[in-house]
Formats: C-alpha cells, structure tokens, sequence
C-alpha cells in the first residue's frame, strides 16, 4: 500500500510539474516571448521591431503621406464661417474637431480649456477654433442649435458660440446620453433664450444639418480624423483626449516655430 501510495504522489507531481511548465509555454506565447530570448534586454530585442519590415513601413509610409495631405489642407486655416476666440492674426492657430456628446472632449473643456484660453488665447498668442464633428445625432442637434444662438447673436456671435458650447459640454450626461435628448436640449436652450418657435425650426434646419454633415464628411476625409477630440496646432495633429501640460508643450513648440 505505501509503494501505491508513494507511485500516486510520484505521478501527481509529474502531473502538476507539466501543467506549470504548459501555463509558461502558453503565457510565453501570449507575450510574444520566447525561452531562447530570456537572457536578452529590450534593447537588444529592438530589431524585431525594425521598421523596414514591410507592415511596419508600409504603415510609417501612410502616415506620411496622411501628414502631408493635413499640412496642405485648407481646412487647417481659418475659414469665414469660423468662430475665432483669441486674435485672428496670431502666429499659431488652434483647432479643435470635437463632438458634443464625447465624454474627452467635455473633459477638455473642463480641465484644460480656460487656463489655455487665459495664457495664449486672449493673450493674442493662438487663435482657436472649435468645429463640430457630431458622432451622433444627439451631438448633430447640439451643433446646430450652437449654430442657431451664434447666428442670433450677431453682435458677439463668438462669445455666444463658445458660452453655447461650454454649456453643453457641462450639461452634457443630462441630455448627451438620453433617448428624450431633444426634450432635454430644449430645456437647456429655453434657459439660454431661445423660444420653443426658434428651437422647432433649428432642429428641424435641413440645409443647417446637411451643412454641419457636409463637412464632417470632408474633414474625416482630408484631415484623416479617427477619434475626438482631435486638435491641429498649426497643422500638427494631436488626435484624442490629451491634457493641459501636453497641450501647452505642443503650442510653446509652435510659438518657437514661428519666431524663426
């Protein structure tokens, strides 16, 4: 009986042995490592990531060549229907491409936006502009009524467009999200002003919408945008959320530029 029993304990170990060494073999390959390469650094592993391998440089390639079509793309100069915040002529210039119902692009605005706006926008040092890129039709509806109170305020049509926009970006989870969004965007807008008349007729603008859609549909095309937000400072993209320190880096880089 303890022969049998000292087999058993004997084979129990080899079984738990060959399932340990199985799990590592298998975690190795999930990990893209190997056992010949366990005594190398990442360092000396650096050539398997050589961008001369045909993946790798056909993507470096795109990119390129993606770059050189945003840098002479007209959509990264200040167009007529813009609303400029900060001086027109100044030597750098901020865009934004950003949807209402984007939860990075309300953190932006909440974090990041004012202390940009007090350092370089009214400073006269960037001229920013925040376009709608609606990802859905809750964020296509906000663009337009942000349009409409622009458009009804001819006076300070800026100042009200961005008041509109930062509105919506801290109101955002009461409406952005929510099947009654129209509902919820009316009682927003009716606290700004607009009479439910004016909020009919804005929401229900079909030249407006196919406006707002027209170039959304040539900005993804020409500028390559694949998330919001994404930011061109004078023509160099930084597409999702980044942060104030990051942003500030990326604008002192182009205020150096310019000064050259």
């Amino acid at each position: 009986m303890k022969k049998l029993a000292k087999k058993k304990l004997i084979i129990l170990a080899s079984v738990v042995a060959l399932i340990g060494f199985g799990a590592l073999v298998v975690n190795n390959y999930k990990t893209k490592t190997s056992f010949k390469y366990s005594n190398k650094s990442a360092e000396d592993l650096k050539p398997q990531q050589n961008p001369q391998d045909p993946v790798n440089s056909a993507i470096i390639e795109d990119a390129k060549a993606q770059d050189e079509l945003r840098k002479n793309s007209e959509l990264l100069k200040i167009l007529p229907e813009d609303y400029v915040i900060g001086d027109k002529n100044a030597p750098v210039i901020m865009i934004e491409y950003a949807s209402l119902s984007c939860p990075h692009c309300a953190t932006f605005v909440r974090e990041s936006y004012e202390k940009l706006k007090n350092e370089y926008f009214d400073s006269g040092k960037v001229a920013f502009i925040f376009r709608n890129f609606p990802l859905n039709h809750p964020a296509l509806a906000g663009a337009m009524l942000a349009e409409c109170q622009a458009q009804d305020n001819p006076q300070n049509s800026a100042e009200k467009y961005y008041s509109v926009i930062k509105i919506l970006f801290r109101t955002q989870d009461s409406w952005a999200f929510d099947q009654k969004f129209i509902e919820k965007l009316e009682s927003i807008f009716k606290l700004d002003g607009m009479s439910s008349e004016r909020f009919s007729a804005c929401v229900n603008n079909k030249s407006l919408q196919e406006k707002i859609l027209k170039h959304r549909m040539e900005v993804a095309k020409s500028l390559f945008i694949k998330s919001t937000p994404s930011f061109f400072v004078n023509g160099e993209a930084s597409e999702g959320y980044i942060d104030y320190v990051t942003l500030k880096k990326l604008i002192d880089k182009k205020l150096e530029e310019s000064k050259k």
